[in-house]
């Protein structure tokens, strides 16, 4: 896997011209050199044409993980479905989910898995579409909790009051936006004051670094994912008994959504959504690694409850995001 920056994407992705392996560039109907008789300097039609192509490189955008194991599979789920596509698939890392959001907007990235607020933030951004929601099945929906290091003596939210306090990433929804509903409703604060009822706010970068902070005493409270802790401690990075779960978020809906530029070809779509939803049964252990079961039918309405949660908080996504 690239780890690049936003500006190193943007020049090598300007610079990659790179064939179809095998076959040649592929369109909806045939061959891309016939059916052109007349087009020519027709700009409208040269447009329509361009929407049928296959782009010759489909690129993945990942967030970058502590754990090799799961950089691993998720560098094997791009070869996977390179593979069933039958053109190139590349990886390329993102520093966060802000930069993945505007990769797909800048279209220097065609897929990518959100979390359900990055999602619908996408969608706004960036005509991110929906192909799949990643989690544990119909009906299942996971929560956000607040946690101390084992030996914290807080036994609530209100025992942190004037400490240290770090939330996983702006756009993330377990690790951000949730834990911020969570600590309004427990307080009996607005969102403008919880930056003054703890010492320090700061992002850590990712549910890995949370956890990490946590379990290392080097924090004294973090947001988290229910499930990032046994997922984390599963990976060997820390002890899940080294953290301690001191409040809960109400249940969230969707799960982690996978998503795609909307102008791709509509039978490059259904061929990656069919990939998607049988990858699970066929690869069960890159899910173990991200702690869901597979990817599975969902619909943009799915995510209604996470807006929602959004207008409460008052604050725009330009606001979430600084």
């Amino acid at each position: 896997m690239l780890k690049k920056t936003s500006l190193q994407i943007a020049l090598v992705i300007t610079s990659i011209m790179i064939v179809l392996a095998g076959c040649g560039q592929k369109v909806n109907n045939g061959s891309s050199e016939s059916g052109n008789s007349g087009t020519t300097g027709n700009a409208g039609a040269e447009e329509a044409a361009a929407a049928t192509e296959w782009p010759e490189v489909l690129r993945i955008g990942n967030l970058p993980m502590e754990d090799g194991e799961m950089s691993r599979s998720a560098d094997q789920f791009a070869k996977d479905l390179g593979e069933y596509l039958g053109i190139k698939v590349e990886t390329f890392e993102g520093e966060d989910y802000n930069m993945m959001i505007e990769a797909m907007r800048s279209q220097k990235i065609d897929v990518t898995t959100y979390g359900p607020f990055g999602y619908i933030i996408a969608v706004e951004r960036s005509g991110a579409k929906l192909l799949a929601a990643m989690n544990n099945g119909p009906g299942t929906e996971g929560t956000s909790v607040i946690i101390v290091p084992k030996d914290s003596p807080a036994q609530s939210i209100k025992d942190l009051k004037g400490k240290n306090f770090l939330f996983a990433d702006p756009a993330s929804t377990t690790g951000h936006l949730y834990p911020r509903a969570t600590i309004m409703r427990e307080l009996g604060i607005t969102n403008d004051e919880i930056a003054t009822y703890f010492s320090n706010v700061s992002f850590s970068g990712g549910h890995d670094k949370s956890l990490l902070a946590i379990a290392n005493g080097d924090a004294d409270g973090a947001a988290t994912c229910s499930q990032c802790i046994e997922m984390i401690a599963g990976a060997g990075l820390i002890k899940a008994e080294d953290v301690r779960v001191i409040a809960e978020s109400d249940p969230i809906a969707g799960g982690g959504a996978l998503a795609y530029r909307g102008d791709l070809p509509a039978d490059l779509v259904e061929k990656m959504r069919e990939f998607a939803l049988g990858y699970g049964e066929k690869n069960p252990e890159y899910f173990k690694a991200m702690g869901a079961a597979g990817f599975f039918p969902a619909e943009d309405a799915d995510f209604d409850g996470v807006r929602d949660v959004a207008k409460k908080l008052n604050m725009s996504p330009e606001e979430m995001l600084k």
